[in-house]
């Protein structure tokens, strides 16, 4: 049985779901109010025993008091809650709030970016989710419905894509087809090829701060307890390799937990107009991007991850943040067909599939290392050699480290362009691609210095939407052809 579309040219409410969040969301903002009641209300200084009587009295008492000032302090999002409307009016999404104040928001539909579906427990139960709308013209979420129905909500998705006429390669008709999806030897395959170094970090950090509590429980001598403990144990090379195992499961482990928390049922599909993108363990997710609003694209892999074939690739939005790691995506993918295919909605062509290779000039490599590094580690040994001289090796290995990675990034920086896009390779021990077309560049920066004007170089800054792209000590002829280029090309898009 088919469902009847919502017409979201009248105005709909919020569902009723939404207030079991708000009463729970005032809870947590007013809990050190709920907690000076109750201090004050059962553990008087100097205050005999109650009998049960008297004590049932005052808990009835201190729970309407309680309820009462909370309601006083939160009334707003309570009349907030019954007096929104969201409907849309045109090519604009409108929202309503407010009863002696009225306030409308308004979103331009061809502003909106993507909208992001939030499924947890309770919305599950309630079939409600909570819907985020993003927009170009802010880096914070633009509108967040804490619970609307889920039905609605997917109308509303289609609905926005619908008002957006965007082309797409490869494909001629408006039908949704799923391009991506992951099986289970794949989110191993990710777990197994995830950053142990950052998860062991975050282990780390949960210990210490655990350990802070310890300190808060016992004292000063909480350190003293732990040495005692530490000193009784006779450590053995078959103990140490047991611990070592423990730490490599463990680590694992927690790599395992957040490959199932980030990429678990993930699916992508695709029609004309955008990508739909759902995944979650414990909260089912769903995103839509609109395709008008990418500016580029990168994908990269990590040294096990290259070895594997695995890609992470992303979408750069319009106005995003890209410190906030809940306003974009990042893509898992397993084979290079599905990477061209997902590529090819923003650029048809790869440049480094036709174009000959081009590279920076060799003082990329040394310069910043000779200029910069070698001084400060050449005053670190001196001034360590008079306090301790074995010591003074430490910064003179930094610089060797920094004088290999620099020039592995010298070496593996290599960038191919056409009358139409950019490609871009680089990384040091891990390799990361981008593509950029150069209608989405908004303006672009010509740098030199008096070096890089002797040598005729030049750094060409690309600024699009989304991010920033940057070509680094290249011929000054090349730097002025792609600026022309991506000029010409702004020209166009304006005419």
């Amino acid at each position: 049985m088919s469902r009847t579309k919502t017409d979201w040219t009248k105005p709909q409410k919020l569902s009723p779901v939404a207030l079991l969040f708000i009463i729970g969301k005032t809870i947590r903002e007013s809990w050190v109010l709920i907690l000076y009641f109750i201090v004050r209300a059962f553990f008087k200084q100097n205050e005999e025993t109650d009998d049960s009587e008297r004590r049932s009295d005052k808990l009835i008492y201190f729970l309407l008091l309680t309820a009462a000032i909370l309601l006083v302090f939160h009334i707003q999002k309570f009349i907030q809650f019954f007096k929104t409307r969201i409907y849309i009016n045109g090519n604009e999404l409108m929202e309503e709030t407010g009863i002696f104040t009225r306030k409308t928001k308004t979103i331009p539909i061809t502003k909106i970016q993507s909208v992001h579906l939030v499924q947890n427990y309770i919305h599950r139960f309630t079939d409600t989710c909570t819907m985020k709308i993003e927009t170009a013209g802010s880096e914070k979420t633009e509108l967040e419905l804490s619970a609307i129905d889920y039905h609605k909500a997917l109308d509303l998705q289609d609905i926005l894509q619908q008002k957006e006429l965007v082309s797409a390669a490869n494909i001629s008709n408006n039908n949704s087809i799923q391009l991506m999806g992951l099986r289970n030897i794949d989110l191993l395959k990710l777990a197994i090829s995830e950053n142990h170094i950052r998860t062991l970090s975050l282990i780390f950090a949960f210990a210490m701060s655990r350990l802070d509590d310890l300190r808060q429980f016992f004292g000063k001598k909480t350190d003293a307890i732990i040495d005692e403990q530490v000193n009784q144990i006779n450590f053995t090379a078959s103990m140490i390799a047991g611990m070592i195992g423990l730490g490599i499961a463990i680590t694992l482990a927690f790599s395992v937990i957040r490959v199932l928390l980030r990429y678990n049922d993930m699916q992508l599909t695709a029609n004309q107009k955008g990508f739909k993108v759902k995944w979650g363990f414990l909260q089912t997710q769903q995103k839509m991007m609109l395709q008008n609003k990418v500016q580029l694209i990168s994908w990269n892999s990590n040294f096990v991850r290259k070895l594997l074939g695995i890609k992470i690739l992303r979408f750069f939005m319009v106005g995003e943040n890209i410190l906030k790691d809940d306003q974009y995506i990042k893509l898992p993918v397993m084979q290079e067909d599905v990477l061209k295919k997902l590529s090819a909605y923003y650029q048809p062509f790869w440049p480094s599939l036709s174009e000959n290779p081009n590279y920076t000039h060799p003082s990329y490599a040394w310069r910043v290392t000779m200029i910069y590094i070698l001084p400060v580690a050449f005053a670190a040994s001196v001034a360590l050699y008079f306090w301790e001289p074995w010591v003074m090796i430490i910064p003179l290995l930094l610089f060797l480290y920094f004088l290999v990675t620099f020039k592995i990034r010298h070496m593996k920086f290599i960038f191919w362009y056409n009358q139409t896009s950019l490609q871009i390779q680089k990384g040091i021990w891990g390799e990361e691609h981008i593509l950029l077309n150069f209608k989405k560049v908004q303006h672009v920066a010509l740098e030199t210095s008096p070096f890089l004007r002797r040598m005729e170089l030049a750094t060409l800054v690309l600024h699009t939407a989304g991010d920033s792209i940057k070509l680094p000590f290249i011929p000054l002829s090349k730097a002025q052809a792609i600026a022309d280029r991506c000029l010409y090309e702004i020209e166009l898009d304006k005419s």
